[in-house]
């Protein structure tokens, strides 16, 4: 396949050669500049024309994938309503009762136990206190304190 690409192209080289010759021999260069100035002429107007089909095409394409996508956001948009106004709904009846609800609850059990004398309160302030004394012991035993305490 090469090899015949290689052929190919030494044959047209040839030729154009031999052209090149044949036409200053003649005296041919005012009309072959004149037959590729018209050709690259006709070739612009085929590619300018094909630029304005290819754009044409791209604001079609565009124009029907925008139709296609806007009722798909607008039925999206819909839904993200309904779904907000349910969980407004959910947590106005359901979640805010029960949490203030259980909020009353802890709070009614941490004032009866304050007062009939379990103390929980007082006890986790004690865990917290005897915590806090036992890292400050780790890190004075480390070195690490800096000056602290």
């Amino acid at each position: 396949m090469v090899k015949k690409i290689a052929i190919g192209s030494g044959i047209a080289v040839l030729l154009i050669i031999a052209f090149i010759v044949v036409a200053t021999i003649f005296g041919w260069w005012p009309v072959v500049v004149d037959i590729v100035l018209v050709l690259t002429a006709l070739v612009s107007m085929l590619l300018l024309a094909a630029l304005i089909f290819a754009v044409l095409r791209l604001t079609r394409t565009a124009i029907d994938i925008k139709n296609e996508v806007m009722p798909v956001l607008q039925s999206l948009k819909t839904t993200s309503s309904a779904a907000r106004e349910a969980a407004k709904t959910a947590t106005a009846f359901g979640v805010d009762p029960a949490v203030r609800t259980a909020g009353v609850l802890v709070g009614a059990g941490e004032v009866a136990s304050v007062i009939l004398g379990k103390g929980e309160a007082k006890k986790r302030a004690e865990k917290r206190q005897r915590r806090r004394i036992e890292i400050e012991r780790e890190l004075a035993r480390r070195g690490e304190l800096d000056g602290y305490r």
